[in-house]
């Protein structure tokens, strides 16, 4: 599924790390797609991407496509942020709940609206000019129920 993309005009604040791990999620998300990988043992989805299966300490992945569709688990709002975000501030950063069962936080673009919990979201592609990222965007349409429970990390 291709995601939208969401154009800006100032570079990421930030630069991401690319490493053999990483590689395939930056050139799907490139290309428009969020990649995350798939145990080849226990066929678990996680995110980010890492070098052993957090379910079963397998280490190998193949690389699949999410919906990017999800709902809202948890939203705050950062007023106070370091100089290298500027303009970008404040900012809402979101806990999302992939309808694939993946649990990850990102960046929640502005709509004016303050959304609740369970609200729906999509994820979306960000273009700058030195590279892409993501971030999720309040969406009208809900996400599909998943079967799974949240595969967020281990605190």
């Amino acid at each position: 599924m291709t995601l939208p993309v969401v154009e800006f005009g100032l570079a990421r604040p930030l630069p991401v790390e690319v490493t053999e791990v990483t590689l395939p999620f930056w050139e799907g998300l490139a290309a428009g797609r969020f990649l995350v990988p798939r145990c080849a043992g226990c066929r678990r989805l996680s995110f980010p991407p890492r070098r052993i299966c957090p379910g079963c300490h397998g280490r190998g992945f193949d690389w699949v496509a999410v919906s990017g569709r999800g709902a809202l688990y948890a939203v705050t709002k950062v007023h106070g942020s370091p100089p290298v975000y500027g303009i970008l501030s404040p900012v809402r950063v979101a806990v999302v709940d992939l309808e694939e069962g993946i649990r990850l936080v990102t960046r929640l673009l502005p709509d004016g609206s303050d959304p609740l919990p369970d609200s729906p979201v999509q994820l979306v592609v960000t273009r700058h000019p030195d590279g892409f990222h993501y971030a999720a965007r309040v969406s009208g349409e809900p996400a599909q129920a998943s079967p799974k429970t949240p595969t967020a990390a281990p605190r």
